[in-house]
């Protein structure tokens, strides 16, 4: 990728060293690393700087274990010296309605802003670039509460309980299951898992010397004599860039080896959809879901606009992406007049697929499209496992995660991007493939 035009090398700009798999939470570098303990203990919820780690500002805000809180937070340069100016964190509780004790906390690097929600959790809400208001990352939907998880049952609706608090840009689904709702082996499998409704247990952000934020926070899913998974979901700024990194850890603590899904949906609305919208990308096969898809296949990858589906109507395609020689996807969406976008990669070791849902439904219903990496395709996970996608996870054993993501704010840098794909894929066209994901 040295070949590369300069802004897309940051986009592809590897994340720190020692990824893939291990057998216990993994020592992962730079920020990244920054759940370490300090004399052997874990920080307060006074915030602390250890010089150890190079001048880290460190404080957490929610713990489960100790029993600590804090409700209200804000800090800026003016407090830790370590962040840039104009960069801030912001924890706050919302409060009434449906969204009534939910917590939220924002980051800031002084360039872009991001809205994460440990309580559904750590579902990042919105990114946004802070000098040009009408560039974001999430949507505008019909429901427009943060919904607590207390009010959302999951198996209502025949499984589509998800849908009540449906919202936000990068909602992540599974564990133990993602896709479509049905009955395995059994039992009931509701529509996307429930790590999104889960309240994370540990929460903690983090301040480098350079002036890089990381917000880190735990969640566990777990039932008595079942499955039992510790996910580790963290989102990094680096100090004056319009790029930002998630890496997640899931780790198996049960004694048996268990299923697992992965599912990153990130939700995406105006101003980068639209009616000639388009996405582009290292992609190796494309197969519609169903019949309604397939009517449209040839134009999988360009946006109508809203009201172009019946109400209620959508269409999912099915991407196999094939990897750089870094081992990573690249995918570009940009707004119809190529002016805005965003671009992000991913390890196709670690997601080895990609949906596009294409939502043109009318604006009142939620006019989004979903661009969503994933270990595996919607459909349920008894149809997963038939099909060869369902991944297991061995006792103990920890996988990460890496996106990288790129806010793209005008022609030369959309230009960029594109053009970096077009290096990689040449003359390779995605192939069409004509019969419908099979059941």
């Amino acid at each position: 990728m040295h070949r590369l035009a300069r802004v897309c090398n940051q986009m592809a700009t590897a994340l720190n060293a020692a990824q893939g798999e291990g057998t216990h939470e993994p020592q992962l570098n730079s920020q990244f690393n920054s759940r370490q303990s300090v004399n052997g203990k874990y920080a307060s919820s006074d915030a602390t700087l250890d010089s150890s780690f190079g001048g880290t500002f460190r404080k957490v805000l929610l713990n489960t274990k100790t029993n600590e809180y804090v409700d209200n937070w804000h800090v800026t340069h003016s407090e830790v010296h370590q962040l840039p100016k104009n960069a801030y964190v912001t924890k706050r509780r919302l409060k009434g309605g449906l969204q009534d004790n939910v917590d939220v906390i924002e980051i800031c690097n002084g360039l872009i802003k991001a809205t994460v929600v440990p309580t559904r959790g750590m579902t990042i809400q919105r990114v946004e670039l802070i000098d040009e208001k009408d560039l974001s990352l999430g949507w505008e939907s019909p429901v427009k509460s943060v919904v607590h998880p207390y009010y959302v049952n999951l198996e209502d609706n025949n499984g589509l309980g998800w849908l009540y608090s449906f919202n936000g840009w990068m909602v992540r689904c599974g564990v133990e299951w993602s896709g479509h709702p049905g009955v395995d082996n059994g039992r009931m499998t509701s529509l996307h898992g429930k790590i999104a409704h889960i309240p994370a247990t540990e929460v903690e952000v983090s301040v480098d010397g350079s002036g890089g934020i990381l917000l880190r926070g735990k969640v566990h899913e777990v039932w008595f004599k079942g499955a039992n998974f510790e996910v580790w979901m963290g989102l990094e700024l680096s100090p004056g860039s319009k790029t930002f990194k998630i890496r997640d850890t899931v780790t198996n603590l049960s004694p048996k080896t268990q299923e697992f899904s992965l599912l990153y949906h990130a939700n995406y609305g105006k101003p980068i959809l639209g009616k000639g919208a388009k996405i582009f990308g290292t992609f190796d096969t494309v197969q519609a879901f169903d019949m309604e898809a397939k009517k449209d296949l040839k134009n999988w990858d360009v946006y109508q606009g809203p009201g172009y589906v019946a109400p209620g109507g959508e269409r999912l395609y099915c991407v196999t992406p094939f990897p750089d020689n870094n081992g990573k996807a690249h995918v570009l969406f940009q707004n119809p007049n190529a002016e805005k976008g965003v671009a992000f990669t991913f390890k196709t070791s670690q997601l080895p697929y990609l949906s596009v849902w294409k939502n043109e439904d009318t604006v009142a219903n939620g006019y989004v499209t979903g661009i969503e990496p994933g270990t595996g395709f919607p459909p349920n996970r008894s149809i997963e496992r038939k099909a060869g996608r369902q991944q297991t996870i061995r006792p103990n054993q920890t996988k990460v995660f890496d996106l990288e993501f790129t806010l793209l704010s005008n022609k030369r840098e959309v230009g960029y991007a594109r053009d970096s794909i077009t290096m990689i894929v040449g003359d390779r066209a995605p192939r069409l493939l004509e019969q419908i994901l099979p059941r």
